[in-house]
């Protein structure tokens, strides 16, 4: 017994027993391994979902499909654990060709199992599937144009400020679905979850379906719908208004001045509305600049109202009558012989037509008393004329007196240039 211990010991201590143990062990493995890698068990894959090949020929022929039975597969398999590991239904699905389907109602298509890479199908089909073929529901398809429609409720930041109506972006959109469906929606709608608002707010927001009850499409009806846009660009314009006078500026002369002189615009004030910051600093509409010296003591006039750019005229007048009044001065005519010219084209010279011309002059009345036809110089500038008949704008000088006269209306003399000749 002592050798035989003695004979083991040896043995087991040895470097070759601990390597072809080490062997034996590895082979085992391997064996084992191999055995039950390779031995077919059963596999069971469920939820698989099922895809559709050509839908773009299906659409094309205006067909779609609104429903399937059933929705999704179980399959079952007799496969080994390498290859049953790569199947689930995330890997595995099932693909149905629409491109013999030519009519609406219920068929019936068989469909084909796709495998990840690297797995064979001819060697792995299924042992057992939930069904055969899938039952398909095929609606006709139908397209339509719907307005898009809102309401802003959310009020504003102050009493002066309002909110216009809202503007959408597009307009309207287009809806596609099956034709029953498709025909019974009326509009889209575009809530707006906003209040006191002090500036105006843009934003792209998603709308619902309205159908023609009122009542908004449910889950299952918009999973059959598609539509042209899926945000609506909205804007709610708000607005400021305010109430705003009408205005003229005054160029005085021949004795005007703005403590004789008084004016009136009808209407008086007009109402604007606009962005809150355009409007702020808008405090006046000016009308127009009347030069005081081209009448004797009553000017009336239309002018348009004119409101600048982005800002709405509320009121609704478009022209305004202004009167300008010139009191406390006094009219004097004269018939003026001292007229001059300036400027004379060369080779050229001057035919007079008439030698004279009249003149009214404003002012004060003890002004008016020291003036006579020799205190007026007409002097016209022909700078921008040709040869022949004009008759021509020209100024008028008062000289000589020491106070606030001046001629008033148009002066015009009548003259002829003629080229001289050689």
């Amino acid at each position: 017994m002592a050798m035989i211990r003695k004979t083991l010991n040896k043995i087991f201590s040895s470097k070759v027993f601990y390597v072809i143990f080490a062997l034996l062990v590895a082979g085992a493995l391997w064996m084992y391994v191999e055995i039950t890698e390779n031995q077919e068990q059963s596999h069971r894959v469920a939820d698989v979902p099922i895809v559709f090949r050509n839908a773009d020929i299906l659409r094309d022929r205006g067909l779609l499909i609104t429903n399937k039975e059933p929705q999704s597969l179980v399959l079952t398999f007799e496969v080994p654990l390498n290859v049953a590991n790569q199947l689930s239904n995330s890997t595995v699905f099932a693909e149905v060709n629409l491109a013999n389907v030519t009519r609406a109602g219920h068929i019936t298509e068989d469909y084909t199992i796709i495998f990840p890479s690297g797995i064979n199908p001819n060697t792995t089909q299924p042992v057992q599937r939930s069904v055969e073929r899938i039952s398909l529901l095929i609606d006709r398809l139908s397209a339509r144009t719907i307005p898009v429609r809102g309401e802003y409720t959310g009020g504003t930041a102050a009493d002066d400020l309002f909110a216009a109506p809202v503007e959408f972006e597009p307009q309207t959109i287009t809806v596609e679905g099956p034709d029953d469906v498709i025909s019974r929606i009326s509009h889209a709608t575009v809530p707006i979850f906003r209040e006191n608002l002090a500036t105006t707010y843009i934003d792209d927001l998603s709308f619902f379906l309205i159908d023609t009850y009122g009542y908004e499409l449910d889950g299952a009806l918009l999973d059959l719908i598609s539509t042209s846009h899926e945000l609506i660009n909205v804007t709610v314009p708000i607005r400021q208004e305010k109430t705003v006078p009408l205005t003229v500026e005054l160029v005085h002369g021949a004795g005007s001045s703005e403590q004789n002189t008084n004016w009136s615009v009808d209407p008086p004030f007009i109402t604007i509305s606009g962005d809150p910051e355009a409007v702020r600093d808008i405090n006046q509409i000016h009308l127009r600049t009347i030069d005081t010296t081209m009448f004797s003591f009553l000017g009336t006039d239309i002018f348009p109202i004119i409101v600048p750019t982005h800002i709405d005229n509320d009121s609704g007048e478009t022209e305004a009558n202004v009167r300008v009044e010139v009191i406390g001065l006094d009219i004097e005519d004269f018939s003026v012989d001292s007229i001059f010219v300036v400027n004379m084209p060369a080779g050229h010279h001057l035919e007079w037509i008439s030698t004279s011309t009249d003149v009214r002059v404003r002012g004060r009345r003890e002004y008016l008393d020291q003036i006579t036809e020799m205190n007026i110089r007409v002097v016209a500038d022909l700078r921008d004329f040709s040869a022949g008949r004009h008759r021509m704008l020209a100024r008028v000088y008062i000289d000589g007196i020491d106070g606030d006269v001046g001629a008033v209306g148009e002066t015009r003399i009548s003259l002829r240039i003629v080229a001289d000749t050689q």
